[in-house]
């Protein structure tokens, strides 16, 4: 975690010594020195990455890395914590220097960091040549590709579509990738395919190698010896001339290559020009961890990702490897099965469980033992599964490994919301970013390349296609684990922090807390973040006195439990940049503008919330997240000292409607994402559009959230609108004509709106750009409309019970892939149904229709408060 704790240290510099009204400090020589030399040790960090030689070196010089980066941040946060305080310079130095240590100690390890750094640096250009000689190539002897296990479940459909793609009529060469996580099934499925009949008829040529971490002149031996018998001369040739002759011993035959375990697109730029195109259906089949590696090689065909095994596929191949053939035990299959489920469909976590079972007696207590600690477990076995998940983290680049282990902090059962996470992350410290790219968009990146390398699931995605919550395997989130422990990251008390070690924690994660029994005094003097899960329920101001005597902290996330009143403590925590509370009574104190470097801003309460005008003072604020009734926001008013255009503010959910006066909108003109609750039923007889008709200041917004609202016409949205959600809102005949004009509308979604005359009738609108359309539980009873008015849908959802039928042209758009039809009359599902009938009789097979009677159950994830309204 040395990156990261660079990374975080240099932005805290930056920010503490950019000018700041609250903050009585210049950047002296000093702190200049600590930038500096930290931004060496973040280069070296990156160019040390994936070296061979000295690596015990190199991680034993990370380690002093981290630490002295941590030693320096707290020294810096803790001048800054003196300076609020209204201390002159001379007195924060000496109140810092009273309890941090000296400076100068800071200084002096930083120097000799880098003078070994700058000898590492030496090494490195020495040996820059050596990677490339022939003795650092050569290998003793090729890796041969796995043995095929003597049982295998749920791998014949992948094993035929892979076949399938290998044998297809092409007769140029081609690539066939097969992507999933560690541990899923990609070399040994790669192996049947190998060993098949089938393949070895259809080429004359076969060779197998494991890729991984090996060098050009290892990988070529290692194809070699599949096609011709290895002697000592071979051996004993350059890389070139090894080239050369696999080349020739391809050339003008139909070969199969499988190159197994790639890791990165250098390895396969290095060796694709050893494989000649004869045009005689020559392929190569790639399996690989990494989306980015499937794509890079460039095929015709897209990646071929494998699926987790379904229960009973995972229970299946547990009975197998512990009985030997199906289960004999009847009365150990409803335990076994909980067993089986607890490896959420990894193969390779249910072989290490069945190789645990098959040594234990077969009885009902064993097992329902077993069941209960399988998860915690730290046999032989399972510590080398999780060496095999571990090359998925070690190959991880700097900036995503903090980012992977973060995740591990959060409840193993649930769905992590990627709103919440990224600005986690931002909060933090751990991304930075170039003026062209919002930290928002770049966390949303970092999010999908942890998906593509298959670290990370998806457990939903949203309307756009981007990922709307995650998760982690268990297994995976075991490995986190290990390394959040390993290198001090962050502590689960419950699992492994005892109180001789919560000293010098910096992240603590407490789950499922029903009491504040824990030893509160020496946890937290050095800590930056805390977070407290479990069962919502009411937690005094006093229980929280302990851990909040601490000035240091940057993240507090206590949502599953609750205050009364807004704890006045929290407004000595002057490092927050993130915030996330639940509390009674709704209240915002004026102080809160104390909290100068807060980025993200929860507060959840029982009715609305008046916001005080204090808050234009937080120039740092990027998202502001207030549930059940809504804010209000007080205009900024010129004669306010501390009034501040809040050019950060990206989000706000929910304004009440009263707020969106001009003098608020013009003071947030960078807004991307809105929320505003209108007056529903107590509304008088002036329309929502009234008040929303400033939202047209909003160059930027993107999102717009309008509930309980009235309204004639929505010609309000601006230009850069391109998702709208209506709620409980009720709209006039005209009111479509200004939203089929906006030109980058891609998601509109109406749930429990009410039409006027119940009709919703589309003649000469288009909608240009519209991509989803979800249509609610609305109070429609009839919906005309023609493919014309939707050239670009491709998702349609409805939820009407009073809508007779659907537009028969619908099913004439070219782009439309998906119908959902959820509780509907039976005349909507079988207009549905007609519709899709009649495509594929015109030969369009792709249009998906789904028909489903009742709602479906809702995934298991956390109901994380203020982030449900996008």
């Amino acid at each position: 975690m040395a990156f990261a704790a660079v990374t975080v240290c240099l932005q805290t510099l930056d920010q503490i010594f950019s000018p700041n009204p609250f903050l009585n400090l210049d950047k002296d020589e000093h702190c200049k020195f600590l930038s500096e030399k930290l931004g060496i040790f973040q280069r070296f960090l990156v160019d040390s990455a994936n070296k061979r030689d000295n690596l015990e070196m190199v991680e034993d010089m990370e380690r002093r890395i981290r630490d002295v980066s941590y030693r320096a941040q707290d020294y810096v946060e803790e001048l800054a914590s003196f300076s609020w305080k209204d201390l002159d310079l001379v007195e924060c130095y000496d109140r810092v220097y009273s309890t941090k240590g000296c400076l100068s100690q800071i200084i002096e390890e930083i120097k000799l960091i880098e003078l070994e750094v700058m000898k590492i640096y030496e090494q490195m250009s020495c040996h820059a040549n050596v990677y490339e000689s022939e003795s650092y190539l050569l290998e003793s002897s090729p890796e041969k590709g796995p043995v095929v296990q003597d049982f295998v479940v749920g791998l014949d459909d992948d094993v035929l579509e892979i076949k399938t793609r290998l044998c297809s009529l092409s007769s140029k060469l081609e690539v066939v990738s097969l992507v999933g996580m560690g541990g899923i099934g990609k070399s040994t499925l790669a192996r049947m395919v190998y060993d098949d009949s089938l393949i070895k008829y259809h080429f004359g040529s076969r060779a197998w190698v494991t890729v991984k971490d090996r060098q050009v002149k290892g990988f070529l031996l290692g194809l070699l010896d599949g096609i011709v018998e290895l002697t000592n001369e071979i051996r004993e040739k350059n890389r070139e001339q090894l080239a050369e002759m696999l080349y020739k011993k391809l050339k003008f035959n139909r070969y199969i290559i499988i190159l197994d375990d790639v890791w990165s697109t250098k390895d396969w730029d290095k060796i694709k020009r050893c494989f000649p195109d004869d045009k005689n259906g020559s392929r190569i089949l790639l399996t690989t961890r990494l989306m980015k590696v499937a794509l890079h090689a460039k095929s015709d065909s897209s990646p071929y990702c494998l699926k987790f095994l379904d229960l009973e596929r995972s229970w299946e191949l547990l009975c197998h490897k512990v009985f030997g053939r199906k289960s004999a035990h009847p009365d150990l299959e409803d335990i076994g099965k909980k067993i089986a489920e607890q490896c959420k469909g990894l193969p390779l976590a249910v072989l290490v469980a069945a190789g645990l079972l098959s040594k234990m007696q077969r009885t009902r207590s064993c097992w329902v033992t077993f069941a209960k600690t399988f998860c915690s477990i730290g046999t032989d076995e399972h510590k080398k599964c999780l060496d095999v998940l571990a090359l998925s983290y070690r190959n991880l680049p700097h900036h995503l490994k903090a980012c992977f282990i973060y995740m591990c902090a959060f409840p193993a059962e649930i769905a992590i919301h990627v709103q919440l996470l990224v600005t986690l992350w931002i909060a933090e410290g751990f991304l930075t970013t170039g003026k062209h790219k919002t930290l928002e968009n770049y966390a949303e990146e970092c999010l999908e390349d942890l998906v593509n390398r298959n670290v990370v699931i998806v457990k939903k995605r949203k309307s756009n296609g981007r990922v709307k919550s995650c998760a982690i395997h268990d297994l995976l989130r075991d490995l986190g684990l290990r390394e959040a422990q390993r290198e001090d990251f962050f502590h689960l008390p419950e699992l492994f922090a005892t109180t001789n070690t919560l000293h010098c924690v910096r992240r603590l994660s407490y789950h499922g807390v029903f009491s504040f029994e824990v030893p509160w005094k020496p946890l937290l003097p050095l800590s930056r973040t805390l977070f407290i899960f479990g069962k919502l329920r009411l937690l005094h101001e006093s229980q929280l006195h302990g851990p909040l005597l601490y000035k240091l902290l940057r993240v507090l996330h206590i949502v599953d439990v609750y205050f009364d009143y807004f704890p006045a403590q929290v407004l000595q925590l002057v490092h927050l940049r993130y915030l996330a509370l639940v509390v009674r009574e709704p209240e915002c104190p004026e102080l809160i503008s104390r909290l100068w470097n807060l980025q993200t801003f929860i507060l959840n309460t029982l009715k609305s919330l008046n916001l005080p005008r204090t808050l234009w003072e937080m120039e740092q604020l990027r998202h502001v997240y207030l549930d059940q009734g809504g804010c209000l926001l007080p205009n900024p008013t010129s004669g306010f000292d501390g009034c501040k255009v809040l050019t950060n503010l990206q989000t706000v959910t929910k304004m009440k409607i009263e707020s969106c006066t001009r003098e608020v909108i013009v003071n947030v003109p960078d807004l991307k994402k809105l929320a505003i609750e209108g007056l529903g039923e107590h509304a008088s007889s002036q329309p929502s559009s009234y008040y929303l008709n400033n939202l047209l200041y909003l160059k930027q917004l993107e999102k717009l959230k309008l509930r309980s609202h009235n309204m004639l016409c929505m010609d309000f949205c601006p230009s850069s609108l391109k998702k709208l959600v209506l709620q409980r809102c009720s709209l006039s005949c005209g009111f479509m004509s200004p939203l089929c004009m906006l030109p980058n509308l891609e998601i509109l979604k109406m749930k429990r709106v009410t039409f006027e005359q119940y009709t919703w009738n589309l003649t000469e609108e288009v909608f240009s750009n519209l991509k989803y359309l979800k249509m609610d539980c609305l109070k429609l009873m009839e919906w005309n409309a023609s493919c014309v008015n939707f050239p670009k849908l491709e998702h349609l959802v409805l939820r009407c019970n009073f809508l007779g039928d659907i537009p028969h042209e619908i099913g004439n758009i070219y782009t439309l892939q998906c119908i959902e039809v959820i509780a509907c009359s039976v005349a909507v599902e079988m207009s549905v149904q007609r519709v899709q009938e009649e495509q594929k009789d015109m030969g369009n097979d792709s249009l998906n229709v789904s028909i489903k009677k009742i709602l479906p159950w809702c995934e298991h994830s956390q109901n994380w408060r203020g982030f449900k309204n996008y």
